[in-house]
């Protein structure tokens, strides 16, 4: 099912409007750039918020966005940021460093809620502003309009990197409190484009080019402009119904489920682009939940998937098996594995020595409907039954309820992390470190790693910490929290007939550089 935006009809009734890139939407959690930290909303929130540093979008080099430049402390205990003069958010008012000030310490705040806060944990005074004991960040100091100073509460080299996700983008106060729910619905920030309209729940939305954008962003050869003037997002629940949508000519940019990626191709030719990102999709236990807090119960059950085969059979060879935690895109180059054969006989054998007795109920295995999870997590569940003799039962939950259950749950799950910076630190912190337990830890996992991830933080010497790095990684292959599944691939479609990209169609992360997509005036479909 789907709505369009109801901006997009009012334009057209308007005939003001020029071609407008139409781009399929997931229902978003929030756009709210402090917020946004699902694919959906973070999609919206990468137009509508610059950081202050950015990524390059074929390399993944970060490169000065609303900062001009800035400075990693020698000891890595702080980061200085010389901002853009010129900025300014969409209403009109110039971005200062006293912006950035509010901003970072409102995402922190416990009554914002942001599963994003996380990021800013190395942030001097984030335990107190996350308890509600203070309201500013202590180690967030304007010194100037336009010099912004971030003290860490312990070193972190790689920080600069943290400033890359759009959490640490501007928001002004004034819009804020003046009306949060309002803010929600219609934030402002200072990207490229604005809104043009509220967000409403299963009705889309439109947004504007922003006229009064800096255009200096160095992550992009025309400094950042929107190449479209407006871009509008239908909301679909079922990707299936968007994949229709875009062969009947009414999308110009959807995004494809891996299972669907070859029947897409065969149907649209040139217009499906299938590119590796740094994800992984992994089968979550809950390690402080019998029988899943003995690692020889999850390592027997992990024996008993068969990765490949359904890698295979489900999605014809285009996801890869996955046998690290951290996306091989970011450490190409080695790294400890998870050599784990599919082995049933092994695992029951394991299960017998561990005298581990069977769950008197069927296991739970929950997941998100309507993304095309379906047909893997049946097979991942009916392996594990085959296997062991437990039955195990998949739990379908709509993506609200799913994430709302999905961090005190008892049951194992799927999850999927995608890194929100181009950091070794951003795959493994969040998912395995005691201090993201009751964030994105969803394993609830605490273990020799968080040592080493501190370690790796702290040293300044990019070989040496890579090394941590790995050292922890093998550390939690060994513990196995996670049996990371598949790497990830994201697969789009894009009219080549309507859409004419300035760059690559895809960044290091697999999303659609929508920004330097223009459009032609062309009829768009592109079935056969």
């Amino acid at each position: 099912m789907t709505r369009p935006p109801a901006a997009a009809a009012a334009a057209a009734r308007r005939g003001d409007a020029g071609p407008a890139l139409r781009v399929q939407l997931g229902e978003p959690s929030a756009i709210d750039p402090g917020q946004a930290f699902e694919h959906d909303g973070a999609l919206v929130a990468g137009l509508i918020a610059d950081p202050l540093i950015d990524c390059v979008p074929a390399t993944g080099r970060l490169a000065p966005a609303a900062a001009s430049a800035w400075q990693v402390a020698p000891d890595g205990r702080s980061v200085r940021f010389r901002l853009r003069p010129g900025v300014r958010f969409h209403h009109g008012r110039p971005v200062t460093a006293q912006d950035y000030v509010y901003s970072l310490s409102r995402a922190v705040r416990p009554e914002t809620g942001s599963p994003l806060a996380v990021h800013l944990a190395p942030v001097a005074g984030y335990d107190e502003v996350a308890a509600g004991r203070a309201g500013t960040l202590s180690g967030v100091r304007a010194l100037g309009e336009h010099e912004l100073l971030v003290r860490l509460s312990r070193p972190f080299h790689e920080i600069a990197a943290v400033f890359s996700q759009r959490v640490t983008a501007p928001v002004p106060a004034e819009v804020v409190e003046r009306d949060p729910p309002g803010f929600a619905r219609r934030p402002v920030s200072n990207g490229p484009y604005a809104l043009a309209g509220e967000l409403r729940p299963g009705e889309g939305l439109a947004l504007e080019r922003f006229g009064d954008y800096y255009g200096a962003n160095a992550a992009y050869p025309d400094g950042g402009r929107g190449a479209a003037e407006r871009i509008e997002f239908s909301v679909f629940t079922d990707m299936a119904d968007a994949r229709q949508a875009f062969l009947r000519g009414a999308l110009d940019v959807t995004e494809v489920p891996a299972d669907a990626a070859a029947r897409a191709g065969a149907e649209s030719g040139a217009a499906l682009h299938s590119t590796p990102n740094p994800m992984v999709t992994y089968l979550a236990f809950p390690v402080t939940v019998p029988p899943f807090d003995d690692p020889a119960v999850r390592r027997a059950v992990a024996m008993c998937v068969d990765r490949e085969g359904i890698a295979e059979r489900r999605f014809a060879g285009m996801r890869p098996v996955a046998h690290r935690m951290v996306p091989s895109v970011l450490d190409p180059d080695g790294g400890p594995r998870l050599d784990l054969p599919h082995d049933p006989a092994t695992a029951r054998r394991l299960l017998a020595d561990s005298a581990v007795p069977p769950p008197r109920e069927p296991v739970r295995l929950l997941f998100n409907g309507g993304q095309g999870h379906e047909g893997w997590v049946g097979d991942v569940a009916r392996d594990i039954t085959a296997g062991l003799g437990w039955p195990v039962l998949p739990l379908r939950l709509e993506w609200p309820d799913y994430l709302r259950e999905l961090p005190e749950t008892s049951a194992m799950s799927r999850v999927n992390w995608a890194v929100d910076y181009l950091s070794v630190d951003n795959a493994l912190h969040p998912l395995v470190h005691g201090e993201a337990v009751g964030d994105s830890n969803h394993a609830r996992y605490r273990g020799a790693a968080d040592r080493l991830i501190d370690r790796a933080r702290a040293t300044a010497d990019p070989t040496a910490r890579r090394e941590l790095y790995r050292w922890a990684e093998r550390q939690v292959l060994d513990d196995l929290p996670y049996l990371p599944l598949w790497e990830g691939v994201l697969h789009h479609l894009v009219d080549p007939r309507r859409v004419r990209p300035a760059g690559p169609v895809t960044d290091v992360f697999g999303v659609p550089v929508l920004r330097q997509f223009a459009v032609t005036t062309e009829t768009g479909g592109s079935g056969r």
